[in-house]
């Protein structure tokens, strides 16, 4: 039986990805309800034109498509898992996408809990960052049924420019663990190159700009190297993100049997920059921990 196109979303937590990407499904013409435990965000989006609900039952109560974008697993668990959360609400017909990055094994169970309520979930991560949330920029990585994804693609093309069919349930998060792995690792590689430049007393911009469009050069680089240079390290996405990305990865990678040296050594990398209080720096903070091992400056002065 063929369903409906999609018309009424909910989107549960619209901080600052989730409330970007619910404006833009707004303004691609989707009767969009948004709820989030701050009410500060809430009313935010409400001046603007956003529907906002009281309540996650309020928010979900016959939407077609149901959005969860959470900063953790622990936070899926209880919007979704939780006496009273979505798998009590969830009615048949409706699709669940979880667009934030989750642990496999959870994100795959509730998938099959939701089959068995005569629903449907997909997993859809993403990668952006905030600046791809606001511009609808997203690249988005989708694992589940096909035929619900096809469902949900005109959604999913209001908030993102490139939309991946990976394969079944769990998929779309295995798409954002190679994603996250290559970047985090990039991250720990590139500190580590400077560092050892650093240490003979090279000229790193030089170095950087000798390397940038050879094979060793990479979109890591181009953003990690002109933040060191210029002593910013406040700009993209928090170290302590990425270090939770890191920590389910490696759980699947436990799981699946992977053998996982890099990952585990880019965590702990990852362990130490956040012990060091870096935590609320971007990712090109890793290079902190360089700079207190070995005694060199990456990171120039801020101006």
């Amino acid at each position: 039986m063929t369903q409906p196109p999609i018309q009424t979303i909910a989107l549960v937590g619209v901080g600052r990805m989730g409330g970007p990407m619910a404006m833009h499904l707004m303004r691609a013409d989707f009767t969009v309800c948004g709820y989030d435990t701050s009410t500060d965000r809430l009313a935010a989006l409400a001046a603007q034109g956003l529907a906002v609900a009281e309540s996650i039952p309020q928010a979900v109560a016959g939407a077609d498509l149901i959005i969860t974008m959470l900063p953790s697993n622990d936070a899926l668990e209880q919007v979704v898992g939780a006496a009273g959360g979505l798998l009590d609400l969830i009615q048949p017909g409706q699709v669940l996408i979880d667009m934030s990055t989750s642990k496999l094994a959870t994100s795959q169970q509730f998938a099959e809990q939701i089959k068995q309520r005569g629903a449907a979930m997909l997993d859809a991560p993403v990668s952006g960052g905030e600046q791809g949330a606001q511009q609808a920029t997203l690249s988005i990585m989708v694992g589940g049924e096909q035929a619900v994804f096809e469902r949900c693609r005109p959604a999913l093309a209001a908030m993102g420019t490139t939309i991946t069919y990976i394969g079944g349930n769990g998929m779309g998060l295995i798409a954002k663990y190679v994603n996250q792995l290559l970047m985090e690792a990039s991250f720990c590689a590139t500190a580590e190159a400077f560092a050892l430049a650093a240490q003979a007393g090279a000229d790193l911009d030089a170095i950087y700009q000798a390397v940038r469009n050879g094979l060793g050069g990479s979109r890591v680089l181009d953003q990690m190297l002109p933040q060191l240079l210029s002593g910013d390290l406040g700009s993209g996405r928090e170290l302590t993100l990425h270090h939770k990305d890191l920590s389910y990865l490696l759980a699947s990678g436990e799981a699946l049997g992977v053998w996982m040296p890099v990952a585990q050594q880019a965590h702990q990398i990852f362990d130490q920059a956040i012990a060091a209080g870096h935590g609320n720096q971007s990712a090109v903070a890793v290079a902190r921990v360089y700079e207190q091992r070995m005694g060199v400056q990456l990171v120039a002065p801020s101006k």
